[in-house]
């Protein structure tokens, strides 16, 4: 066996503090990294987002939007708002190690630890960034933990009722994290009903109390769905309704977009992880037929439903592979995987992350690659979603600070907002103003002023739907944002006097 994995007379206490000081490079890794990305869309519209405390939000349960909340006042909506999600993941990486090594041994959790963090998607953003996927897969995580030890460990009858509510917490708190955990809930249900040692905790009253923890922890989403006309629930049902035809080029384009957020290679070890499984179920392996519940569901779901519904994103189905790496670890420790170098493999990958990080960095700084590949145009740079917008604070148009401010799209009020300040309250103008709608209500800036913001080319277009709702406009002012000295992004600026009438909102805001 490679000696990227901990030999046969390594003991467990060595193996942990190996997975300790794994877990520690990573993240120090990712602090270092923390301040040299500004950011990205969701992450900026989260924040502003999340200055409202709210029993629940428009796009997704309240859980990372209330730790936003909280570590934006402590640290300002800096960069460092990111903390709280680097440490939670680090305590995720370790939950995952511990899992895996109960299941399958030391050695296998240490192949899943690695090969996780080696991930593109949890490297970078569930690793770190201010989005939900953080909290959900901590809770995700010690959930499966949790059940690990009562499926599989001996427990008596104090212990099992302490298990079952300990993981109806946390199934809890993962569906206030993000609804996808339903997905998670329904693999354990299933789980339980084919598994045939497992099935008799469905007349457990354990269970059922289990349940109810879950459902009372997540119940601030139904009530402010309940609330609000289940506006978020009819919003993230609707990315799944049926369309007038196929769309297989979409089902290629999420597989696709799957394995670049976890490179090719750790995909194809996933894949066949999962086919190993699925043959020795069939021989009565309790233990990867838990896995595989957890792993299946989210997978199929979301990799399937674009072939239908609306474009799916890759990110979405990552918490069913989080839960194929616990299998790649017991593949890979089998005889067959000897021949193998894992650690030239995993020395490797890590050299590949951090070029692609160090690459990444440059690029969002400078911009350097989208010239040298395509000379100055940089329209199709994702990379710019991280510039920063600061420069808004500054222009002439914007001080004194108006009464408030008005984009056309969601995540234009975020880099505004972010931009700007918590003081200055943000409406958007359109059909689709997500969560930035139930901030404030424009009723009471009627007689009042504000400064709109669009790109510079939507000027004129912006005017034009405007312009019954204030009295007039003032000439438009540029700013160009840029990096490295080259304009990059340029916006207008247009003072409008006089709001006449509240803006229209297409989803219900009060009860």
């Amino acid at each position: 066996m490679s000696a990227f994995a901990p030999s046969a007379d390594m003991s467990d206490a060595r193996a942990q503090n190996l997975a300790l000081a794994l877990i520690a490079v990573f993240v120090l890794a990712r602090l270092a990294l923390m301040p040299l990305l500004g950011f990205g869309q969701d992450e900026a519209y989260t924040l502003v987002v999340s200055r409202k405390l709210a029993l629940s939000y428009f796009d997704h349960p309240p859980l990372h939007q209330w730790i936003a909340h909280y570590t934006a006042l402590a640290f300002g909506e800096t960069v460092w708002a990111r903390l709280p999600f680097v440490l939670l993941f680090a305590a995720t990486t370790w939950l995952m190690f511990a899992l895996t090594r109960n299941l399958f041994g030391a050695s296998a959790g240490l192949i899943a630890l690695v090969a996780l963090n080696l991930s593109p998607y949890f490297l970078v953003s569930a690793g770190g960034w201010v989005t939900p996927d953080g909290p959900l897969l901590f809770c995700l995580a010690a959930a499966a933990l949790t059940l690990s030890r009562l499926f599989f460990e001996p427990t008596d009858r104090r212990e099992a009722w302490r298990l079952w509510l300990l993981a109806g917490l946390f199934l809890g708190l993962a569906g206030l994290s993000k609804y996808s955990a339903a997905l998670t809930a329904v693999g354990v249900f299933a789980f339980l009903i084919i598994g045939p040692r497992q099935r008799r905790w469905l007349g457990d009253p354990a269970f059922y109390a289990g349940v109810l923890v879950a459902a009372a922890i997540v119940s601030p989403v139904f009530i402010w769905n309940a609330e609000h006309s289940w506006a978020s629930f009819a919003f993230q049902g609707g990315r799944g309704s049926p369309g007038q035809h196929l769309r297989p080029a979409q089902v290629v384009a999420m597989l696709l977009g799957e394995i670049a957020y976890l490179t090719p290679w750790i995909f194809a070890a996933l894949v066949g992880a999962l086919a190993d499984s699925a043959r020795r179920v069939r021989r009565g392996d309790d233990k990867r037929l838990f896995l595989l519940w957890l792993a299946l569901p989210p997978i199929v779901v979301f990799t399937v439903t674009p072939l239908w519904g609306a474009r799916g994103l890759p990110h979405w189905p990552m918490p069913g592979w989080f839960f194929a790496y616990p299998l790649m670890g017991a593949w890979l420790v089998e005889p067959w995987a000897h021949r193998l170098d894992l650690k030239r493999w995993a020395i490797g990958t890590a050299a590949l992350m951090a070029a692609l990080a160090a690459l990444g960095v440059w690029q969002s700084a400078t911009g350097g690659l989208s010239r040298l590949i395509g000379g100055a145009q940089t329209s199709g740079d994702p990379t710019l979603e991280a510039l920063p917008w600061t420069k808004l604070a500054d222009a002439p148009a914007l001080l004194p600070r108006p009464d408030f401010v008005v984009t056309r799209k969601w995540w234009e009020a975020g880099k505004v907002g972010v931009a700007l300040g918590r003081d200055v309250p943000l409406f958007v103008f359109s059909n689709d103003p997500r969560g930035v709608a139930f901030l404030d209500d424009s009723a009471r800036f009627i007689g009042r002023d504000a400064v709109i913001v669009v790109p510079g080319a939507q000027a004129e277009e912006a005017q034009a739907q405007l312009k019954d709702y204030f009295e007039r406009f003032d000439p438009p002012q540029f700013v160009a944002l840029g990096r490295d000295g080259r304009d990059e992004v340029r916006l207008a600026l247009i003072p409008a006097h006089v709001l006449t009438r509240a803006f229209p909102v297409p989803y219900p805001l009060k009860p």
